[in-house]
């Protein structure tokens, strides 16, 4: 670019070095080629010190040389932001070694000036000394002409929009005419219309339209009346419109009929006309007066309809309304029973509402809970029970069966268990609803507990008999080691002494075994080890499996979850079925014992879960009999009670599993436990969170 400011018009002569001795050295030899540019230039050392300023920037910026020589960049100008640019553009050059950009300079006369800056780095060698050399080209003039267009251009847009402005507004008149012009039209169209329709109408009803003059001659017959009636509108035209009722129509309501017209009101009621062929039916009919320009009575006009298949209609609706109230007498009489057979029944039963708030319940409902039947109605489930609560609650929220177990004191003092069942209900509106079933279970609880007693005394008597088997033998080689020990002199005493020790040893491991096996409990429930469990089975059942000629196969997994539960009762569960398969195979055989993590579906949901797998290599179970094998005092052993797999079922059951069995004659049987994963909220597991869940009328005791 050219610079084109007045203090330019000069022509620059070369500056010699003698003429500032204040330049630098290196840069004396390149002075006049310097002064041969044409822009301003400008260098500085590292520091941003002004070490040249050529005749160039004295013309731009009105400061001569030996005034700018030794002064810093950065103090050119006071203005806001220079000091900051010019920094950040110094120390782009040092880093990078160049800067281009625009800045706003002031002249000595006080005057900005805009300038493009290209500031380089440049170093001299062989000295390798380093400046930054900046040449500047003055835009002030190119900036004051695209203010000016940019001014022009922002005129122009202005006249731009007046004129569109004005032309809208001639487009929205020009418009608002046609609109009006358009209304006018549609209005004139559409009365045209109206008429049409009106003639249309009046032909396509179906009823009969006739019209008639004040002497009551038909002036106006439709295609209906030609429909109904039979004759066609040129044979009915100018005919009296009375020859139309049938002569055993009563005469006083024609007499009201035409009083009724004459006074200018609207008369409705049936009457019997004849058709061309004779017959005669029923119509209704409607008539009015009809009036002319001057709005005197000119005639009138009347409406009929065909009545028949309305009469016929009205009877079919008597005879269904007949039907329907014995319908309803039979629905009656099906909700008194269904009411006394619900009233009557063992179990409470509760409905439910959205909000958790009963709607009915039965008598037994009231009966639990001490309470009338008209009283419960309208109260929440958390004031009646708040143990209940939670069980309905997630029926609710879910849409699924939900189970528990309820312990609930009622108000005579009496402890009661209760099974809790809550069923969703949906109605017409998808509503949400439960059905709550309550089964009182106290009692069938207390018979389990005393047969599992019985069952546990009947599987100690076994065990007896197993423990004095392994008794019996240690005894023995005791007594015939003290009969050697009296036959044989005191040189061998100490061998037969530690022999009858080690027997006395086996004999108490034996029954400190037996004793840790069956050491009653509390009851509490525990975080139980299942493979550990399993071990000390087989460790006390180790001789009765060896003297039947049984293999051991285990199969336990390594860092197997442990469950939440009563370590005795899985522990009589595991003897059930060990001493079973010990039962099966009489001549020996193989029992595998496996334990494994699993994902097993339990009420509907699959949950982590623990599995207990017991296989013997015995003669298997029928398909007919699996079904049995569970059920009470069903047993094929000579000498069985038929509890131990029902009273082992109902424990795993209990805590919240499943036990069931895959067999094939000739192939061995399979019993499967499978139990819930603990879960790691605190140690005494599930059960136990459970029991803490309520307060109040009841505490949860178990539940699914």
């Amino acid at each position: 670019m050219v610079y084109h400011d007045a203090a330019m018009t000069h022509v620059l002569q070369p500056v010699s070095a003698s003429e500032d001795c204040r330049v630098p050295g290196p840069l004396r030899t390149h002075i006049d080629l310097i002064e041969a540019i044409g822009q301003p230039l400008v260098i500085i050392d590292r520091s941003g010190v002004i070490v040249y300023w050529n005749r160039a920037a004295e013309a731009a910026f009105g400061w001569r040389r030996e005034e700018m020589i030794g002064q810093s960049i950065v103090s050119l100008s006071d203005r806001p932001g220079w000091r900051r640019r010019l920094s950040r553009a110094l120390n782009t050059v040092v880093q990078h070694g160049r800067w281009s950009g625009e800045l706003i300079a002031e002249r000595r006369d006080g005057v900005d000036a805009s300038v493009l800056v290209s500031a380089s780095l440049w170093r001299i060698d062989p000295e390798g000394v380093e400046f930054i050399v900046g040449i500047a080209t003055d835009i002030s003039r190119q900036k004051r002409i695209e203010a000016r267009l940019r001014r022009h251009a922002a005129v122009q847009r202005q006249h731009a929009i007046d004129l569109r402005q004005r032309l809208q507004q001639q487009l929205t008149d020009v418009r608002l005419a046609n609109h009006m012009l358009s209304k006018e039209i549609t209005e004139r169209i559409s009365a045209e219309q109206k008429l049409r329709f009106q003639a249309t109408l009046l032909a396509a009803v179906s009823q009969a339209v006739i019209a008639t003059n004040l002497s009551s001659e038909i002036i106006y017959w439709s295609q209906s009346a030609e429909r109904i009636f039979g004759w066609s509108e040129p044979e009915m035209i100018g005919c009296h419109v009375f020859d139309l009722v049938a002569e055993s129509q009563d005469d006083a309501l024609i007499a009201e009929m035409r009083a009724t017209v004459a006074a200018g009101r609207t008369w409705e009621g049936e009457l019997t006309l004849v058709r061309r062929n004779g017959t005669t039916f029923p119509a209704f009919v409607t008539v009015a007066a009809i009036y002319d320009d001057q709005q005197q009575r000119s005639g009138a006009i009347g409406i009929i309809s065909d009545m028949t298949d309305r009469k016929r209609d009205r009877q079919a609706l008597a005879d269904a309304n007949a039907r329907l109230q014995e319908v309803n007498a039979d629905l009656r009489l099906s909700r008194d029973l269904l009411h006394t057979i619900v009233d009557n029944l063992d179990d409470a039963l509760a409905l439910i509402d959205g909000n958790g708030v009963i709607q009915a319940t039965n008598r037994q409902f009231a009966r639990l809970f001490d309470a009338l039947p008209d009283a419960l109605p309208g109260k929440p489930c958390t004031e009646i029970c708040p143990a209940i609560a939670p069980i309905v609650s997630r029926t609710l929220s879910s849409g699924l069966k939900s189970s528990g177990r309820v312990q609930m004191h009622r108000v005579s003092g009496e402890t009661a268990i209760l099974d809790v069942y809550s069923i969703p209900l949906s109605d017409a509106d998808e509503a949400q609803r439960a059905v709550l079933r309550l089964v009182d279970v106290t009692e069938r609880l207390q018979l389990e507990a005393i047969v599992r007693q019985n069952e546990r005394l009947a599987m100690s008597s076994r065990l007896a008999a197993i423990v004095a088997h392994e008794i019996n033998t240690p005894l023995q080689s005791i007594q015939n080691y003290l009969y050697l020990l009296r036959s044989h002199g005191s040189e061998q005493s100490a061998e037969f002494l530690d022999l009858v020790s080690d027997e006395i040893c086996r004999v108490s491991g034996l029954l400190r075994r037996l004793l840790d096996l069956h050491r009653p409990g509390d009851g509490s429930i525990e975080l139980i080890d299942c493979n550990a469990v399993i071990e000390r089975v087989l460790l006390l059942l180790g001789g009765a499996l060896a003297g039947n000629g049984i293999h051991v196969e285990r199969s336990l997994a390594t860092q197997l979850p442990r469950v939440s539960g009563q370590r005795d009762a899985l522990t009589q569960v595991m003897l059930n079925l060990v001493l079973n398969a010990v039962d099966a195979m009489p001549y020996g055989g193989v029992l595998h014992i496996t334990t494994r993590s699993a994902n097993e579906t339990l009420d509907r949901s699959p949950i982590p879960c623990v599995q207990i797998i017991v296989e013997d290599t015995g003669p298997g179970i029928t398909p007919d009999l699996q079904e049995r094998i569970f059920d009470p005092f069903f047993t094929t052993k000579p000498h069985g009670s038929g509890l131990g797999l029902t009273v082992s079922r109902q424990i795993v059951e209990q805590h919240g599993g499943t036990l069931r069995v895959q067999s094939a004659p000739g192939r061995g049987a399979t019993f499967i436990i499978t139990l819930p994963m603990a879960a790691d909220a605190d140690a005494d597991g599930a059960f136990q969170e459970q029991e803490n869940a309520a307060d109040g009328g009841g505490r949860l005791i178990g539940g699914v």
